[in-house]
């Protein structure tokens, strides 16, 4: 009898152990995560004749406006990260709060995310927002604003659909207005998650915005060499 409570005084203390040990392990983690995420990407730049009536845009190409449209706190973190990428490029960031009054005056950034969600547990807690990244070379604001008025399904299954839809209308306007660089580039994330342990100083909402603004660096970065 008193073996078996020995035998079962120290499983008792090896299965504390191993709950501290996970316990901790799990505290300390952190990551960013998706269920779903991707891109669209179009680039066309045709030479321009003027006797053909093909124009340059945009007005000022060292100038990216940035909308956010997204709830608050996601807002605030997402635009600081966005501007921190544009400055990195030697661009001059112009936060937008009506962008289409800029339209083709400067490159344009938008950020639309109509869905967000979170989650608190004892040992993590977790945000998550669901979105689409639209970048446009010529600084096509009104076709970005156009597609989002007029309704996007916004699933995990539906998400790539709506993404497309962002570039289709801006080639088919800049088309049109023969605009000569129809450059654009679309990010799309659905339960683009952030969890962080409780024993970790990381910042939600900070995570998020980063991995974001890394997709704005990257369609940057694709600007740079092929030298639009």
């Amino acid at each position: 009898m008193k073996e078996m409570r020995r035998f079962l005084l120290v499983g008792g203390i090896l299965l504390i152990l191993i709950a501290s040990v996970v316990g901790v392990a799990i505290a300390s983690e952190s990551y960013v995560i998706s269920d779903v995420s991707g891109g669209v990407q179009h680039g066309k730049t045709t030479t321009v004749d003027n006797n053909y009536g093909w124009k340059s845009a945009p007005e000022n190409p060292n100038v990216v406006y940035i909308a956010v449209w997204a709830p608050k706190p996601y807002e605030g973190y997402i635009q600081s990260a966005l501007v921190a990428v544009v400055r990195k490029h030697g661009l001059k960031p112009v936060i937008a709060q009506n962008i289409t009054a800029y339209d083709l005056k400067g490159r344009v950034v938008l950020f639309y995310a109509p869905v967000i969600s979170r989650a608190d547990y004892l040992l993590t807690e977790e945000r998550s927002i669901s979105g689409i990244l639209y970048y446009s070379y010529a600084g096509n604001a009104k076709s970005a604003v156009e597609v989002i008025n007029n309704g996007l399904a916004f699933s995990a299954t539906e998400i790539s659909k709506s993404a497309d839809k962002f570039c289709r209308a801006s080639m088919e306007r800049l088309l049109k207005l023969k605009i000569a660089n129809q450059t654009c580039d679309v990010a799309y994330w659905w339960n683009l998650k952030a969890k962080v342990g409780k024993l970790k100083s990381e910042n939600p909402y900070e995570m998020i915005a980063n991995e974001i603004a890394s997709q704005l660096d990257q369609f940057l970065r694709s600007d740079e060499s092929n030298g639009p």
